[in-house]
């Protein structure tokens, strides 16, 4: 059988049980390089010497790697094999895993590692031969959006830090996919506020003094309209070359849509562009879009800011500079995203 567990669970369940084999799932690149690491610890801890690391795919040395499981286990001490799994698993791969999961015994700790889990995977042999042994699978998937407060409740407690709920939730809109990140600002957090209880004000502080501008931090200087801020994040998104532009107007894009759907009553039709948007009923517009409580104010400074007219042109730009990159790419995009910036943060 298969026993799932997510990744912040793995140090507990080490400690009380040891399994055939471990199969970590997912893409998210902290959870898997620290779940790799509490299992090569975990490793030392059993008296593991040597470790390997192995690309399964068309060019994997099968014939050594069949001898390499089989001559570890004339050996006491044990040994680890990590193998790093392809998406797509063809017939003669499927073989190949057959055989060395086969093989795999006490001597033995190996460390399975896919990106996803398809139905197709799950039924073949390879596979079900991996369930019958019991092999223990590490959900390494990024949270989502929904479920990166408790992941933060969670990492926080595990680093004696005491953070109120609305610092949890900033944190978790700021660093949204980006765990690596929100990591290293927790961390921050440890040495300016130890044995404190962490506000919304602390966590904006470590959010401004971290290394790291992030895509949303350029969202809340576009609603607060600073220009200059906006300008500088943008220019350091540009700089560290994480962010590709494409995925700065798909983000744009949903926050003008909500915008829109913020500050329009559905019961009144909109004569004049130039007219402001409604903010009569924000309050039970952010109940209805479940908009969290720190980033209210946020959305009221834009809404009492800006005009459908300014919202529907944004929109329009947005798609002309989609349009540009995919004909010519990322050229110009930067500087087109700037100045779409600026006219929202004017």
């Amino acid at each position: 059988m298969i026993i799932r567990i997510f990744a912040n669970q793995l140090v507990h369940t080490l400690q009380q049980q040891t399994y055939p084999a471990y199969l970590l799932v997912g893409q998210d690149p902290l959870l898997i390089e620290e779940s790799k690491y509490q299992l090569f610890q975990f490793g030392k801890q059993q008296g593991a010497t040597q470790k390997q690391e192995i690309v399964i795919d068309s060019n994997t040395d099968w014939a050594t790697l069949f001898t390499d499981l089989q001559t570890f286990g004339l050996f006491s001490q044990q040994q680890i094999f990590l193998f790093t799994l392809p998406d797509n698993i063809n017939a003669q791969l499927q073989q190949q895993l057959q055989q060395l999961v086969s093989l795999l015994h006490s001597d033995i700790i190996a460390i399975f590692q896919i990106a996803k889990l398809t139905t197709t995977i799950e039924k073949q042999a390879w596979f079900k031969t991996l369930e019958q042994i019991k092999t223990l699978q590490i959900n390494c998937q990024t949270p989502t959006l929904e479920q990166l407060p408790q992941w933060i409740q969670q990492r926080a407690k595990m680093m004696e830090l005491s953070i109120d709920n609305e610092a949890i939730e900033l944190l978790a809109y700021n660093y949204e996919n980006n765990l690596a990140a929100l990591k290293q600002t927790l961390q921050l957090m440890q040495l300016l506020y130890p044995q404190q209880k962490i506000t919304l004000i602390n966590a904006g502080q470590c959010i401004e003094q971290s290394s790291v501008f992030t895509p949303f931090q350029w969202i809340d200087a576009i609603l607060q309209g600073k220009k200059y801020r906006c300008i500088r994040i943008l220019e350091q998104l540009q700089n560290e070359g994480d962010v590709q532009p494409v995925v700065l107007l798909r983000i744009l894009q949903k926050e003008l849509l909500l915008l829109l759907r913020l500050g329009s009553d559905d019961k009144i039709k909109i004569e004049n562009t130039q007219q402001m948007l409604n903010s009569q009923l924000l309050r039970q517009k952010f109940d209805q879009y479940k908009i969290w409580k720190n980033r209210r104010p946020l959305y009221s400074a834009a809404i009492q800011r800006l005009n459908y007219h300014r919202l529907y042109d944004a929109i329009q730009h947005l798609a002309a500079i989609e349009k540009a990159i995919k004909q010519q790419g990322d050229e110009n995009s930067w500087q087109a995203l700037q100045q779409l910036t600026v006219k929202l943060a004017a």
